[in-house]
């Protein structure tokens, strides 16, 4: 997505453009009139140009709009600009006639009616507009995603590693902390295999309860699980510093079985290097019934503070998938 170069105006913005050129303008009443109309239209092209973007939006890119606007608010406000555009280009045309064929005292009254009647078009779009420059902002701050080249999308409970181990094998550098929910957005790195370069994607952590409870946060990450076509790594952390029991970790996966919508999913048992081999074999006996099932494709045990062990699983899972 080129978005660098869209830039929305809120309302005001675009007064302060007319009062800075308006002043300016030729003292003719066309002349006025046509500053004003000049002005709008030139201001408001980049929410045609927004309206191209969305409709050729992946549906992983919509997901999180979703969670930030309400669509049905975003696509009012794209209505709500176009008409505006449609209809001052018609009192352009009608007023400029107007000016024509009245006398010089008469084209001073017809010029206030016609610059009245454009600049209410865009007052009644003011929360619209300015609805749309949150939202390119918000779509450019988003990573970049190729959705038809290989991901791994890397899940799990909060805490679990899974930042750690995406700075292990990849370019991304997601925040890390010793805290929950560390990651609140979705967070991209690359990993180069010489003929293709994998995007290894971090997620915000998952809570145990049903994916419509979820909050803001997680359903970030629902976005990138139910929605981009990768590969799911899914990490468990057996440690005394889980936030969150063994059975209640593996019973996220069973609440977004659903959403994953048959993608391979492989589960990575973390932080071997300071678990207790009790707790190692609890979460391997979890990860074996869930393979048994056919819900998980493979179980790697490992630390992804150590980076030949977090290369050798992205590696395995690569290899697996035939990538």
């Amino acid at each position: 997505m080129d978005l660098k170069r869209i830039v929305i105006l809120s309302y005001e913005e675009i007064i302060e453009r007319i009062r800075a050129r308006y002043s300016r303008a030729n003292k003719s009443e066309i002349s006025r009139l046509q500053t004003i109309y000049n002005i709008v239209t030139s201001s408001t092209q980049s929410v045609e140009e927004l309206s191209d973007v969305l409709r050729g939006l992946h549906s992983f890119y919509w997901k999180l709009i979703e969670i930030e606007f309400n669509r049905s608010n975003v696509e009012e406000a794209l209505r709500c600009v176009t008409r505006a555009r449609r209809l001052s280009k018609k009192f352009w045309e009608k007023y400029r006639y107007l000016i024509l064929a009245s006398t010089s005292r008469e084209s001073r009254k017809v010029l206030r009616e016609g610059r009245g009647r454009i600049l209410s078009l865009y007052k009644r779009c003011r929360r619209h507009l300015l609805l749309l420059k949150n939202l390119i902002v918000y779509l450019q701050r988003l990573p970049s995603i190729n959705p038809e080249e290989p991901i791994l999308i890397v899940a799990g409970p909060p805490n679990v590693g899974k930042s750690t181990f995406v700075r292990s094998i990849s370019t991304g550098k997601p925040e890390i902390a010793n805290y929950p929910f560390t990651t609140k957005h979705i967070t991209v790195g690359h990993r180069d295999y010489g003929r293709f370069k994998l995007q290894v994607i971090d997620t915000p952590g998952l809570l145990d309860r049903p994916v419509e409870e979820m909050n803001i946060i997680e359903r970030r990450a629902i976005a990138a699980l139910g929605e981009l076509k990768g590969i799911i790594l899914f990490l468990i952390d057996p440690s005394d510093q889980s936030h969150m029991d063994i059975n209640r970790q593996f019973r996220i996966i069973e609440n977004i079985v659903e959403v994953l919508a048959d993608k391979p999913l492989f589960i990575g048992i973390n932080k071997v290097d300071i678990a207790s081999k009790e707790r190692i074999e609890e979460a391997l006996m979890k990860a074996e019934e869930l393979k048994a099932k056919g819900i998980a494709l493979n179980i790697y045990k490992l630390s992804a503070l150590n980076r030949e062990d977090a290369s050798n699983v992205v590696d395995d899972i690569v290899s697996k998938c035939k990538l």
